[in-house]
């Protein structure tokens, strides 16, 4: 078990608290209560901690070797994957072309075009239209709570004036965690999220922040395309999952 939780893990749970639900830690156990269910999951500290009889997801990171073993005995099986990746911090190196303009969210109605941008980023032809209304109004109660906090950064890149593609960062520490990278399908292919990066590093160089950090899904399109903006693996966290009786 580690005597401190690494800096981008922590980072990652800042994240959660801010915007998916409430984090709840003790010596044994961190756990998150999702703002809906399937956000939720339980994450032990120790060999000793004891799995709530309620748990349906359970997150494993590099320490808990274990409880691997002890999970699949359980019913659970291995659901996802997630590469914690990280980059040094440095100036911006990049000049937007002409008609590309990045700011920062500075009022409701910036974090509402935010929101709208973000939901159509994130959603796939194979939403159903009743999970694309739930996933706008979560994306635009999560901004509209969250943009004005110091520790939180949102920015809409623009392109014509029209919005285009949007991340956000959390600080914690030396660590500036990059989250909520999204471009809708019709703006993809054009270097927006290269261009982001490399504001938000500069940002976090300005500030003094020394890590950039992130999460993807091991093996997917935007691992290959982080690690070609210079990010390398640190480690990697497993979700596990088990359905429980009604």
């Amino acid at each position: 078990m580690p005597a401190a939780v690494p800096a981008l893990a922590e980072n990652h749970f800042a994240f959660m608290a801010a915007q998916r639900g409430t984090i709840r830690r003790t010596e044994t156990a961190v756990e998150l209560i999702g703002l809906a269910d399937f956000l939720s999951w339980w994450s032990p500290l120790t060999d000793s901690a004891d799995l709530p009889e309620t748990a349906r997801s359970v997150r494993l990171f590099p320490w808990n070797g274990s409880w691997h073993e002890r999970l699949a005995a359980l019913g659970f099986t291995q659901t996802a994957q997630l590469s914690y990746m990280e980059a040094p911090v440095g100036p911006g190196r990049l000049t937007p072309p002409a008609g590309v303009a990045i700011d920062v969210v500075g009022s409701d109605e910036d974090a509402e075009v935010f929101a709208r941008t973000q939901t159509e980023g994130f959603l796939t032809a194979e939403d159903s239209e009743d999970e694309a209304t739930w996933w706008g109004a979560f994306c635009r109660a999560v901004a509209l709570r969250n943009y004005a906090d110091p520790a939180q950064t949102f920015y809409v890149l623009r392109q014509d004036g029209r919005p285009a593609a949007v991340s956000l960062t959390v600080t914690t520490g030396d660590v500036c965690g990059v989250y909520a990278v999204a471009t809708p399908a019709q703006h993809r292919r054009q270097g927006f999220a290269t261009l982001l990066l490399d504001r938000i590093s500069d940002d976090a160089y300005r500030r003094g922040d020394t890590t950039l950090g992130l999460q993807v899904d091991v093996g997917s399109d935007a691992e290959r395309l982080y690690r070609a903006a210079g990010f390398t693996p640190s480690f990697v966290s497993t979700l596990y999952s088990r359905s429980l009786p009604l």
